[in-house]
Parts: C-alpha cells; sequence; structure tokens
C-alpha cells in the first residue's frame, strides 16, 4: 500500500507542477561581409598636408562604412 500511495504521488507533483518549455528562436542570419572590419587609415604616420588631408579622408571613409554596417545589422536584428 505504501508503495502504491508513493507512486501515486510522484504521478501527481509531476503533472501540476511542470511548465511548458518556452521556444527561443536563434539568432537571425547575418552575413559574413557585414562582420569584416573596416579599415581606415593604414598609411605611415603624414608627414604634410597632403598626406594628412588623405589620411583624414580614409579614416572618414572607414567610419561611414562601418557605421553602414552597423546600421544594416541593426536593421536585419531588428526591435528586441
Amino acid at each position: 500500500m505504501r508503495l502504491c500511495l508513493l507512486c501515486c504521488s510522484l504521478l501527481l507533483t509531476a503533472c501540476t507542477g511542470a511548465e511548458r518549455p518556452q521556444v527561443v528562436a536563434g539568432p537571425p542570419p547575418v552575413s559574413a561581409d557585414l562582420l569584416q572590419p573596416c579599415s581606415g587609415y593604414t598609411g605611415p604616420v603624414p608627414r604634410n598636408e597632403g598626406q594628412f588631408s588623405d589620411a583624414l579622408i580614409a579614416e572618414a571613409r572607414g567610419r561611414a562604412c562601418a557605421n553602414e554596417k552597423l546600421t544594416t545589422i541593426a536593421e536585419i536584428i531588428g526591435p528586441q
């Protein structure tokens, strides 16, 4: 009789307290080219105004590239 009561109590507690598992979706796929770093100026230290200007333009293009990639990734991921 004790075994029957033990089994019944185990069965009842197993059914009442369990919650259904929640399904968690994985992250959306992000293309590999969006994960590549954008390079800025990689040349030698600028020595005159022309080289300094070229370095500034290269850095601005690198930042613009990185910001465009971040914007695209934010659109893919969407608001959470």
